[in-house]
């Protein structure tokens, strides 16, 4: 029961008994006494002075508002409001004029009578979406931003590994993308489709938190914005690699040098006959030492010295998860091919060296550079090109066999890409090429929503004791929410920009998670559009404006109060005048002086 309630009660219940005393004063007065007049007033004015009284304490509500609540966002400039409008502007916003709330659920707590709501400008963040509760909204978006409006980054990478990174710039027609190393150096460049899409392509090295950075230049090659794109190169996921051959060469010494400086852990070794091997001590291939493995990398003369036992180990260790790729030198033996046929992948042709090119950049004038393939027709049922040529012809395949991958390669001298002063492009052809078919890590860890100052940031699958660390060493101890049950989850409000790591610690491991939190001021362009979409997904098509039921702010008590007095007033004086000598309460009245 409502306060009001209970005063109206109380009041009602006053009435009542004051009625009830006029009533047995009727009864019990002399016939001279009674005045018929007197007894109309007072019956009358009682009523009149509770509900004044009522009126005072609560005052009835102000009619709603037959206009809109305008809510001005970030980027919002003048607002068109009519009539019986209000116009609030969010912290945000800078309108002129317009009345300054903290919060949208402030807005709306001092206007409750307003159920349709306008949004102007970028939209609402993350802060006022829970307060719209369905009201009936209606958003005009401003202009998203010169520049980026979308950056992807890749949760994390292995080392060595290939990654790519989705930018989506705005009004930059003509332009370019660019992505620089830690270094600054430019490993690709790319022009946005129609939409303002591109996709740049980069390779790991060191493990660690590394930042990348994407450049944004108009068509007069003038540098438009400058974003960072975090990148975590995890040490857990480094690969381990084994390359089985028939003979050393310059593709596999290369190839062992990108290795090395990738961080990848490769071993190689070759049967030379004759009971002789090269490269690193030789290991027994069971499946023992394949499950230690990530991916092996084998020649048709390394796959034939292998006999039927090696390679039914190879097959099993790639159907628990190994990759495998196949590295023809030469036209494989019948029964080789057979052999690779029945893992799906199947070869003809006659396995001369051809040479081909490899594609290039739209809109770039650099030739593209060359490399010798075997003349081999890679046919599959469900493969996947691992690469192709400039003629969008595959240079290899590559499709699942139970858990894990296995691919088919056919150039014989990539390494050639090196000597040509291409080494970035050789970096990128094995990067993706171990990233496709390496083995997948089963490892849980936890999950982190990364965002930006002063911003929820919700750490989930904390399994033990958690501590945040920011980027000036200062320790943070996130508590987990109960409520989120088996999930674990808890949330930091970050108050620094940069590289964070979440540490957590169970009896037995430790596992840290390097997150990224960009500045309040960084990529306004993401926050615009991020605040557009989120802020177009509440509006409903089905929306109705909701009737209003009393909700308004409360008038003035004034009014009420000088009725209530007056008529307090009257009722007091109408009581104590005398009628014929007699008051209200049987008294005699002082004789008048005639």
């Amino acid at each position: 029961m409502t306060p009001s309630v209970i005063v109206a009660l109380m009041l009602l219940a006053a009435v009542v008994l004051s009625t009830a005393r006029l009533g047995l004063w009727w009864r019990k007065a002399e016939a001279a006494e009674r005045s018929l007049p007197r007894l109309v007033i007072l019956l009358a004015l009682t009523p009149v002075s509770a509900l004044l009284l009522y009126l005072i304490l609560f005052p009835p509500r102000l009619a709603a508002a037959p206009g809109t609540l305008i809510v001005a966002t970030r980027g919002a400039q003048a607002v068109d409001a009519q009539a019986g409008d209000r116009v609030v502007a969010l912290p945000e916003a800078n309108v002129p004029g317009a009345e300054r709330v903290p919060d949208l659920a402030t807005a709306l707590r001092l206007h409750p009578e307003a159920t349709r709501l306008t949004v102007v400008g970028d939209g609402l963040t993350p802060r006022d979406r829970a307060a719209v509760e369905g009201r009936a909204l209606r958003f005009v978006p401003s202009a998203l931003p010169r520049g980026v409006v979308r950056l992807d980054t890749p949760e994390r990478v292995a080392p060595g590994g290939a990654f790519q990174i989705g930018v989506t710039v705005n009004g930059v027609k003509g332009g370019m993308v660019e992505l620089l190393d830690p270094a600054g150096a430019v490993v690709d460049t790319q022009t946005p489709d129609a939409s303002g899409l591109a996709v740049l392509a980069g390779t790991a090295k060191a493990a660690g938190p590394v930042s990348f950075t994407v450049r944004v230049r108009d068509f007069t090659k003038a540098v438009v914005e400058t974003a960072e794109a975090p990148v975590w190169v995890d040490e857990a996921l480094t690969a381990r690699v084994r390359v089985i051959g028939g003979a050393p060469g310059p593709e596999i010494k290369y190839l062992r040098r990108w290795a090395a400086d990738a961080g990848i852990d490769m071993q190689a070794q070759f049967a030379l006959g004759g009971g002789v091997a090269a490269g690193d001590a030789p290991q027994p291939l069971t499946a023992a030492t394949l499950s230690q493995a990530d991916l092996l990398v084998i020649d048709e003369r390394g796959w034939e010295g292998l006999g039927d036992s090696g390679r039914a180990a190879v097959v099993s260790a790639v159907r628990g998860g190994m990759g495998l790729l196949l590295r023809p030198t030469a036209l494989p033996s019948e029964a080789t091919s057979a052999q690779w046929a029945a893992l799906g992948l199947r070869l003809s042709g006659t396995g001369d060296p051809v040479t081909v090119s490899l594609p290039v950049a739209a809109g770039s004038k650099d030739k593209a550079p060359t490399v010798t393939r075997l003349n081999l027709r890679l046919d599959s049922a469900d493969a996947v090109p691992l690469a192709v040529d400039s003629s969008g012809q595959p240079l290899g395949l590559w499709r699942a066999e139970g858990r894990g991958r296995v691919g088919l390669w056919s150039v014989t001298d990539s390494f050639a890409l090196t000597l040509s002063g291409e080494a970035g492009r050789h970096q990128a052809l094995w990067s993706g090429l171990f990233s496709t078919l390496v083995r997948r890590s089963n490892a849980a860890l936890p999950t982190v929503t990364a965002g930006r100052v002063h911003q929820r940031v919700s750490l989930c699958g904390l399994s033990g004791a958690a501590e945040v660390l920011d980027p000036q060493g200062g320790v943070s101890h996130p508590v987990v929410d109960t409520a989120t049950g088996e999930a674990r989850c808890a949330a930091v409000w970050p108050a620094q920009a940069g590289w964070h790591v979440l540490r957590v610690t169970t009896s037995d491991t430790v596992q840290a998670v390097p997150f990224y939190v960009l500045s309040d001021k960084a990529l306004p362009g993401v926050q615009a559009l991020e605040a557009r979409e989120s802020t177009q997904a509440l509006v409903a098509d089905d929306a109705r404006p909701t009737e209003t039921k009393g909700e308004g702010r409360r008038g003035t008590a004034g009014p009420w109060f000088l009725g209530w007095l007056l008529v307090s007033a009257v009722l007091w004086w109408v009581e104590r005048n005398p009628i014929k000598g007699v008051s209200l309460f049987g008294k005699k009245a002082r004789p008048t002086k005639s």
